[in-house]
């Protein structure tokens, strides 16, 4: 018998996996003794085998997740209300969190490829899965790993998405410079080369902070990304440098592109000044992130070396940064 009396408390005395474990229960009872042993070696279980702590469904798992994504940046309309709301919750929003596998997750994408969904939608909507899943694994609501079953789709090409031609982004520069857009918008113009020449998401194009810009030594320091590895030192090349050593001292705050409509806030987005300014310039299905795909496709015409490439842009894997280059 694991359990004995000493005085009026009983404790408790095992081997598990070769390793003693004695304690005082703190209970009179036996019954109530047997309970707190039960619990000790069902939690000793859970963590040799990975077990989750209590089950939950997949939507309170994103619930909690997106509390704690809005600590460092609100999720965008599209993939909360989109890519989460219409699709993933559906579909997984009452499983067990800890019961999602391999099958679980090639249902979903066999049902979005049945509804006409592009295969780069699934594989956004996949990425955030995978965010989801990992979560759970580190916060004990799910065994660790389960990201792996949220497999992604190979030669992914995204719609809607190419790289600018020299002369389109003279033209697209052109209109951000000209009066009207420095009247009214005058952050789109260094935003705009900023992530022509440097490659950064838009959203943390959005937001860095001056003191994260060094001039001097002629680098950025972007803090705060959406991944792990998307936090790096990226070089300023010489048109970037030059756009901000001009526009940097012309504002106020903490902010490289304070937001013009909330004082001490850095702007969200490029908003629909960048859609006017794309139709002003005559181009066609130009978005922000074609800054980015062309950055790394000229930045890989020139070099070759995707490995560095891979590191500027903030990616873990190479197959990642592949997505983003295109033939000229």
């Amino acid at each position: 018998m694991s359990l004995t009396k000493r005085g009026k408390i009983y404790h408790y005395d095992f081997f598990f996996e070769g390793e003693r474990h004695q304690k005082s229960t703190g209970m009179q009872n036996l019954r109530d003794a047997e309970r707190v042993e039960s619990a000790v070696k069902a939690d000793l279980a859970r963590r040799k085998f990975n077990l989750p702590s209590k089950s939950v469904r997949f939507s309170e798992v994103w619930d909690r997740y997106s509390e704690v994504a809005k600590s460092n940046e609100k999720p965008s309309y599209v993939t909360e209300k989109y890519h989460i709301a219409s699709h993933l919750k559906p579909h997984f929003g009452q499983i067990m969190v800890h019961a999602i596998g391999l099958d679980t997750c090639e249902k979903y994408k066999r049902n979005r490829l049945q509804q006409g969904a592009a295969k780069a939608t699934i594989y956004r909507e996949l990425a955030i899965l995978k965010a989801i899943l990992k979560y759970a694994g580190q916060s004990g609501f799910a065994p660790e790993g389960l990201g792996k079953y949220a497999r992604m789709f190979p030669n992914v090409e995204y719609k809607g998405k190419r790289v600018l031609k020299l002369e389109e982004l003279g033209r697209l520069v052109e209109v951000c410079a000209s009066l009207e857009f420095q009247v009214t918008v005058p952050h789109l113009l260094p935003a705009v080369v900023v992530g022509a020449f440097e490659g950064l998401r838009p959203t943390e194009l959005a937001r860095p902070a001056k003191e994260n810009v060094d001039l001097e030594v002629g680098i950025v320091w972007v803090g705060n990304s959406k991944t792990p590895t998307g936090i790096r030192y990226v070089p300023l090349k010489k048109e970037a440098w030059e756009v901000l050593r001009y526009w940097l001292p012309r504002t106020n705050g903490k902010w490289v592109f304070p937001s013009p409509k909330k004082p001490g806030a850095h702007i969200k987005d490029f908003g629909k000044a960048f859609e006017k300014a794309v139709n002003r310039a005559g181009l066609q299905g130009i978005t922000p992130d074609c800054l980015r795909h062309t950055f790394a496709t000229e930045v890989y015409r020139r070099a070759r070396r995707r490995s560095d490439l891979r590191e500027m842009m903030g990616h873990s894997k190479n197959r990642h940064t592949e997505l983003y280059l295109h033939e000229e």
